[in-house]
């Protein structure tokens, strides 16, 4: 089974803008991403952040990180529902549609 911390360390040297745009817009497209490497990955989120959790560990574009909200909110699951507003997001798309 591939690393998910070395996943995420390949993924932010693709471009030197990667792990800002990875915490600014860019969150539910690297859940997507790790999903592809990682089919038991899920999303949560707290209203402005998506990050994943993989087995017990959560994740995020830095790495491995705690599930401590920097807006005040508790992280939770996302719901397929949830998923449409998601890919309505402008950095979501561009992955989607490539």
């Amino acid at each position: 089974m591939p690393n998910p911390i070395a996943f995420l360390a390949a993924l932010r040297e693709v471009h030197p803008a990667m792990p800002s745009h990875g915490l600014n817009g860019a969150c539910f497209p690297v859940y997507l991403l790790l999903k592809q490497a990682f089919p038991d990955a899920e999303p949560w989120y707290d209203g402005n952040h998506v990050i994943t959790k993989i087995g017990a560990d959560f994740y995020d574009i830095r790495g491995r990180i705690e599930p401590v909200s920097e807006v005040g909110s508790e992280y939770q699951r996302m719901d397929r529902l949830d998923f449409n507003r998601a890919y309505d997001w402008p950095d979501a798309q561009a992955v989607v549609n490539g």
